[in-house]
Order: structure tokens, then sequence, then C-alpha cells
């Protein structure tokens, strides 16, 4: 995947060697350009107001700290992630 970001007006181009699930976190005012090569591409951009606060993560799950993400696991591997909404 080849990452195409303008810093200062100056287009820079970044190639990103680390594999699937990898995060790129651009700053306000930032543009993303997207180009599939011949296995083709799927990607997920999200974009949001920052929330202004920590943010811990580790593969699938995001908290604000480490002990959430490790409440958040064990929670996982006991079965009790997801709680009932009633």
């Amino acid at each position: 995947m080849l990452l195409e970001k303008e810093v200062a007006g100056e287009e820079v181009n970044i190639r990103d060697m680390s594999g699937d699930r990898t995060l790129v976190r651009f700053g306000t005012g930032d543009e993303v350009t997207v180009q599939a090569g011949e296995q083709g591409l799927r990607f997920l951009l999200i974009s949001g107001q920052p929330i202004q606060e920590p943010v811990a993560w580790h593969g699938p799950i995001v908290m604000n700290t480490q002990a959430e993400l490790r409440q958040a696991f064990a929670d996982l591997r006991n079965g009790t992630f997801i709680k009932p909404a009633h």
C-alpha cells in the first residue's frame, strides 16, 4: 500500500510495509488518496472529531487504559464482553 500525505504543502509518499491491520492516524487537514494494485485493496476510513481522551488499542478492541483493555479481553474470554441491554 502506498500512502500519500501532504505535509506543509508538500506531497509525501509513504510505502506501508507493515501488513494487515495497520492503523494510520492523520491530523487535521490531511488528505488520503487510495489506489488499488492488481490484488485489490480493502480499507476502512473513519473520520470524526477528536474526543480528547487517552487511547489504549490492541487488536479489535479500543479502550482508554491498559487496565480496561485487560478487563475487556478477560470479559471476552469469559463470554461476558457483550452485556444484554435489559
